[in-house]
């Protein structure tokens, strides 16, 4: 057998074996496609899903000095600073009573009867302004002076683009008195009972109750940082 009979049997079985590892390994993706697909699979497992925002439930009443406190001091300037990560549930009856009566609720309130008043004011605007910043500096507008309930609502509805008319009408009928008593029967539902107003829950515990009215901020982003395992940059 010839020099050159095998040099070109030994070129074919080699182009023969080009051809085969060239088809076994075009129907296996890229090693980037592979690295890619190894690293989003890695990735969707290890990092955890999106938190959810702090609930932040208070529980207060309109005419009391410690609830204007939290709210002007402690409640806005938190949303305003983290507004993504907590969620501002409302709920204004406080130390209230609500008494069943032929023509429907009858209220007696810890500041009397113009608290009553502003409490209503309050729920109505809770359920008629439902855009989150909006409610909340509405009612901070408001209880920084509700000591007269319908003007002040007026001119806070005003200064921040809501329709007054709408909870005018809530406050002075059948609708304030429900949604008033819903927010009792929420309140009087909480365990441990109500003894301080205001009273806050985050992600509905009471826990910490001095350290949330001195600073919501702080006590908000220690939970956060616990639930993400890591620091929260929004909390610097």
């Amino acid at each position: 057998m010839s020099v050159t009979y095998m040099m070109r049997l030994k070129i074919v079985a080699f182009v023969v074996v080009c051809f085969l590892l060239w088809q076994t390994l075009r129907h296996f993706p890229s090693f980037s496609e592979f690295s890619n697909q190894s690293l989003s699979h890695h990735w969707e497992t290890v990092v955890p899903s999106r938190v959810p925002p702090i609930i932040v439930t208070v529980f207060y009443e309109a005419l009391c000095p410690d609830s204007r406190s939290f709210f002007t001091k402690q409640l806005l300037p938190t949303f305003e600073k983290i507004p993504h990560l907590i969620q501002v549930n409302l709920v204004p009856y406080g130390k209230a009573k609500t008494e069943t009566v032929e023509a429907g609720y009858m209220f007696s309130c810890q500041h009397g009867p113009l608290e009553c008043q502003a409490n209503k004011i309050h729920a109505c605007a809770i359920s008629k302004v439902t855009q989150p910043d909006t409610q909340l500096k509405y009612t901070t507008c408001m209880i920084s002076d509700n000591m007269n309930p319908e003007k002040i609502g007026e001119e806070c509805a005003q200064e921040h683009g809501v329709k007054w008319k709408s909870i005018a009408e809530c406050a002075a009928g059948s609708e304030g008195d429900e949604l008033l008593k819903r927010h009792g029967d929420t309140t009087n539902a909480l365990y441990p009972r109500v003894n301080f107003i205001p009273t806050v829950l985050l992600n509905q515990s009471q826990d910490s109750q001095p350290a949330i009215l001195k600073d919501l901020l702080r006590e908000v982003c220690t939970r956060l940082q616990e639930q993400r395992l890591q620091s929260v940059p929004e909390c610097g």
